[in-house]
């Protein structure tokens, strides 16, 4: 991961790219290079059919282990663009800006990250007083059992902006789905209804 024009996609869970670096803290990542373990977490309910199949498929195998709460083990100016799709809702505010300043040291002069986050914008407008009980739980996902599937921070336009600036980025801009500077950007953005933002280092 030192080499120079690496392209990073960090929280991609299940979502692979070619020619790109994925990355996630999904437990799948260690649980596909134990023989046979998959299909017995599978026989005994622990995970999904979908999952069983994604494992036989050897999804998890492309994917390496990098944890965003930490410093990432990548060389400063080593990359060439980053990539993250709903991830940073994920994390709470103080990791958020951790992660953010690791993508600034890792990008090359000139590199990209691109960010998809659901639009609090768009929430906040959908939002019915007579189901708040429904909205908090579905802004937060609270019925996901895993903390960090939980939705612990969101953003609008003005925050993702800010927390983007404040690392030291220095041209920030709104984009349309699957429309800006970011390299495969046509292919791999995959959540139409999200907020898009890229920024320049």
């Amino acid at each position: 991961m030192n080499k120079k024009n690496k392209k990073i996609h960090i929280g991609c869970f299940d979502q692979i790219h070619d020619g790109w670096i994925n990355t996630d803290i999904t437990p799948h990542i260690f649980i596909t290079h134990i023989p046979f373990l998959p299909y017995v977490l599978y026989r005994s309910g622990k995970i999904s059919e979908e999952r069983f199949r994604q494992h036989k498929k050897g999804i998890f195998k492309k994917v390496k282990y990098l944890n965003v709460k930490k410093r990432f083990p990548i060389k400063d100016g080593a990359c060439e663009c980053v990539y993250a799709s709903h991830l940073f809702e994920h994390l709470y505010y103080d990791d958020a800006r951790h992660c953010v300043s690791e993508i600034h040291r890792i990008l090359e002069k000139e590199g990209i990250i691109r960010i998809a986050v659901p639009d609090l914008d768009t929430i906040i407008k959908n939002y019915d007083p007579m189901k708040s009980d429904e909205f908090c739980s579905a802004l937060f996902e609270s019925d996901q059992s895993r903390v960090k599937n939980q939705h612990h921070w969101m953003y609008n336009e003005a925050s993702l902006k800010k927390l983007l600036h404040v690392a030291g980025f220095k041209t920030v801009d709104r984009c349309l789905y699957r429309k800006g500077k970011c390299p495969d950007v046509e292919k791999i953005d995959n959540r139409p209804d999200s907020l898009f933002v890229e920024a320049i280092k």
